[in-house]
């Protein structure tokens, strides 16, 4: 990748003062700053975009590998293995970007930790590694940012903002950082009751016997379920049914279907690492000449909620940014309009939304779909880097979330399971265990 390196900005005494301390929201939005084009957003603890022209953020530990873009945002304390956030803007000119880190509670509250107690430097971080877009319609400055070491294991939140505003917040994301201090052992189990050609239910026991001055490990450790990398659906802060004080172990074999899945289906998919053929379930890709823009029309989609289940691969959920066309393709990869089309024959009663890794599970604009009455079904219309895809469609009512695609026991899930341990003598959960487990077919 072409790199061009900028001298670092000034540190600010005043912003490193400023220490974001208190829940979420933090200071940034609902008023409370703007600029000259109006409110500033407010900063959130998941991963989101703030504005329309940052696009194809990814956060992953780089390994120089197209399939490292797959792996989650998980290492381990005093790891060699950095994370490294991508991101484009959607702009021909370079904007003054910046990090800041902080660390989060297992619930994703802002911890009370000050700075100092889990950084090693000052909370800002210039993004001084950056790519113009090579040869492409789409004008994009493309950037890297390697995530820094970090003293204390548990939940963190990257935050960028631009022109040197902490509050001018343009992206956030979540990555977890962990310490093998309790192992966790975890089992697939048939979830009881009728659901369970439905559902996925993990089992698990956490050995706590390393973990220093517990006193009550019933309430100080506190466990999270995550399925393929979504926080939308994760379930958080799982309680143990039993704690067997002998072998320093917790057990949690739950009956009540709280840490039981709902299995979903297969992801749908589209390869769009060309834009000069049509790839696996694109039906065609256009230039418009008058906008000089890419379009790229999928396949009609039909809901598949009546259907039986069929295996599929798929990468649950994620995307990989690459390009057949080209070398490089962080920098020479393609912007296209993809539009989605989902066949239904009348409206339903909840909204409709097309979900993947690339949206962040968010039923926002332009994910959230609108019903066209003349062609028969929803459309949505999202700006997309060339690449592979997966998606769903799902609604935007949580016991129906998954009527359009179906939910089968048999799907093949990856599931992350995440410790965390609050000592008494610090107030901020750390994470100390951390294991992984897939479904179906195997990962």
């Amino acid at each position: 990748m072409k790199k061009t390196a900028l001298p670092l900005l000034p540190l600010c005494l005043l912003v490193i003062i400023s220490v974001f301390t208190a829940c979420t929201p933090l200071p940034g939005g609902s008023g409370s700053a703007t600029s000259a084009s109006g409110p500033l957003p407010a900063l959130q603890t998941l991963n989101r975009e703030y504005v329309s022209n940052i696009r194809s953020v990814q956060l992953f530990p780089d390994d120089g590998t197209a399939t490292s873009q797959l792996r989650p945002a998980v290492t381990t304390l005093n790891s060699q293995n950095q994370l490294v956030l991508h991101f484009d803007d959607l702009q021909q000119d370079r904007t003054d970007y910046a990090v800041r880190i902080l660390h989060c509670d297992f619930n994703w509250q802002v911890s009370r930790l000050s700075t100092m107690e889990y950084l090693n430097e000052y909370n800002e971080y210039p993004i001084t590694d950056f790519s113009y877009s090579y040869n492409t319609r789409q004008p994009y400055v493309h950037y890297q940012f390697e995530v820094p070491a970090v003293k204390l294991s548990g939940n963190y939140v990257l935050a960028v903002y631009r022109n040197r505003n902490p509050n001018d917040i343009v992206l956030t994301r979540r990555f977890m950082v962990y310490e093998n201090l309790a192992p966790v052992q975890t089992h697939l189990v048939a979830a009881p009751g009728g659901t369970r050609l439905q559902r996925q239910q993990i089992d698990l026991e956490v050995i706590y016997r390393n973990l220093p001055g517990i006193v009550d490990p019933t309430t100080q450790i506190r466990v999270v379920i995550r399925q393929n990398q979504r926080w939308d659906n994760a379930v958080m802060n799982l309680r143990p049914t039993g704690d067997r004080t002998g072998s320093y172990q917790l057990e949690y074999q739950l009956f009540d279907l709280s840490n039981a899945f709902y299995g979903g289906n297969e992801y749908r998919f589209f390869d769009l690492r060309t834009v000069r053929a049509n790839g696996q379930n694109v039906g065609s890709v256009r230039l418009d000449s008058v906008r000089n823009r890419l379009d790229a029309f999928l396949l009609p989609d039909r809901p598949r909620g009546t259907l039986a289940y069929a295996q599929r691969q798929d990468i649950n959920g994620s995307f990989i940014i690459e390009n057949q066309d080209f070398t490089d393709p962080y920098i020479s990869g393609e912007y296209a309009d993809v539009h989605f089309f989902l066949k239904a024959e009348t409206p339903l009663p909840w909204p409709v939304y097309v979900a993947g890794d690339f949206s962040n599970y968010l039923n926002i604009p332009p994910y959230t779909m609108q019903y066209d009455a003349e062609l028969g079904g929803y459309r949505a219309d999202i700006p997309l880097k060339q690449g592979w895809y997966n998606y769903l469609y799902l609604t935007g009512n949580k016991e129906n979330a998954l009527s359009l695609e179906g939910t089968f026991s048999e799907t093949e899930n990856f599931y992350e399971v995440f410790v965390y341990y609050r000592m008494n003598t610090k107030p901020a959960d750390l994470l100390v265990g951390y294991s992984t487990l897939s479904t179906g077919r195997g990962r």
